[in-house]
């Protein structure tokens, strides 16, 4: 039995206009804490306008599809395309790697499971009390977090009286573990069809079985990325717009957290980094160099594909990550271009302490998404995104990490 969640921004539509200024989301996956954020921009406010960016994460059973666009700011509907992006690619990331449909409940028969001593309870009536205790835990939380925003963006035509809503769809799933060593097994033969059928010429037990599992993700994200693409066309003709009214990047993470293998890429502005048990702070990868600082390739374009950079994700030897952030150049401008060269690596020591830290996932992301919509940065006035993967238990390595709230960079 296959189990997942999805938390984020859902896609846009002709049904009405429904994306927030303010967004979080948590989960647990496995031994990794997952949570993202995104704040509106200062300037938006300013100016009545609404967020462009979007972040989505998708599971299915060990494998997390992680999406964030930014909508090109010029474009007043392109959250509609940031929206559609974020939706379109998780799914498809994680399309050939779940079970089809038809052997779900083959694959359930086989497997014997036992629930952890961590699950929500199961009967209505224990759950009832579960949300009641979530109430209590962080329903203050939240609304002392919505004042304290108000008070800290205290920009001059932003009305702090306005009335704010805060809108939740909260869900709980069994963390299921296997009992038997068989049901791995049976897993691993399902990814192993999957790789063949994604590289018949690469069949499992050739000289090539070492490098078929990447080339296989590197394969499933370029597709993603290019069905994502289609599909952008397609959503213009149904909402009767130009295509460039859509334009937004997009930044495409899919991790293995029971191996910690994994693909990347990014078209445009944005970074993807890894924080290693070790302390240090590496960027994952690059946007190929436009060779205009001022030009921002998007993903609507029809050469998208010669400005998309894909990797697998690559650790240093003997020092493994055990944290990925993904995020919008509305914060990537103001980490990565820092005067001071430690302040990324202190950044992401004090943010990865913060939330694995934190009383729970749900004040780890409000923490982040506070932070996110209230810092001050001189001439930083973007939307800010933020999705963090963070592994809770660390077995290796020494990442230390200091107790405030992160700075500003």
């Amino acid at each position: 039995m296959t189990t997942g969640f999805v938390i984020g921004d859902r896609g846009l539509g002709t049904s009405g206009d429904t994306h927030p200024a303010w967004m979080l989301g948590h989960a647990v996956a496995g031994d990794y804490l997952v949570v993202g954020a995104s704040a509106i921009g200062q300037i938006h406010l300013a100016h009545g306008a609404l967020r462009d960016d979007a972040f989505l994460v998708r599971t299915s059973g060990p494998w997390i599809a992680v999406a964030v666009a930014d909508g090109v700011g010029s474009k007043t509907l392109s959250r509609y395309g940031a929206t559609y992006v974020v939706e379109a690619l998780t799914s498809l990331l994680l399309r050939q790697l779940s079970p089809p449909l038809s052997a779900s409940d083959e694959l359930r028969k086989e497997e014997s499971f036992v629930i952890s001593n961590n699950s929500p309870p199961a009967s209505v009536g224990e759950v009832k009390l579960c949300t009641e205790a979530y109430q209590n835990i962080t329903g203050q939380e939240f609304t002392d977090g919505l004042e304290e925003w108000r008070a800290k963006i205290g920009v001059d035509s932003f009305d702090l009286e306005m009335e704010l809503t805060q809108a939740a769809s909260i869900g709980w799933w069994p963390s299921i573990q296997a009992k038997h060593p068989e049901s791995s097994a049976l897993v691993s033969q399902q990814e192993s069809s999957i790789d063949n059928k994604a590289h018949p010429s690469k069949q499992i037990g050739s000289d090539a079985d070492v490098d078929a599992p990447t080339l296989n993700l590197l394969t499933i994200m370029d597709e993603a990325f290019q069905n994502t693409h289609l599909g952008l066309r397609d959503h213009a003709n149904r909402l009767e717009l130009e295509l460039t009214e859509l334009s937004c990047t997009a930044l495409g993470l899919l991790l293995n957290v029971e191996t910690g293998t994994g693909v990347i890429a990014q078209i445009g502005d944005g970074a993807i980094l890894g924080l290693t048990a070790q302390g240090q702070v590496i960027g994952l990868i690059e946007a190929p160099d436009t060779g205009d600082p001022q030009a921002t390739y998007t993903l609507n374009k029809p050469n998208f594909k010669t400005h998309l950079a894909i990797s697998p994700i690559e650790a240093p030897k003997n020092d493994p990550i055990v944290a990925f952030c993904v995020m919008t150049d509305g914060l990537s401008g103001d980490l990565l271009y820092s005067p001071d060269p430690d302040s990324l690596r202190h950044w992401s020591q004090k943010v990865d302490h913060n939330l694995r830290y934190a009383a729970s996932p749900a004040q780890a992301a409000a923490g982040m998404l506070n932070w996110l919509a209230s810092y001050v940065v001189s001439g930083s006035w973007d939307d800010r995104t933020l999705v963090v993967i963070t592994r809770q238990e660390r077995a290796h390595g020494n990442c230390q990490a200091g107790a405030e709230q992160p700075e500003p960079a």
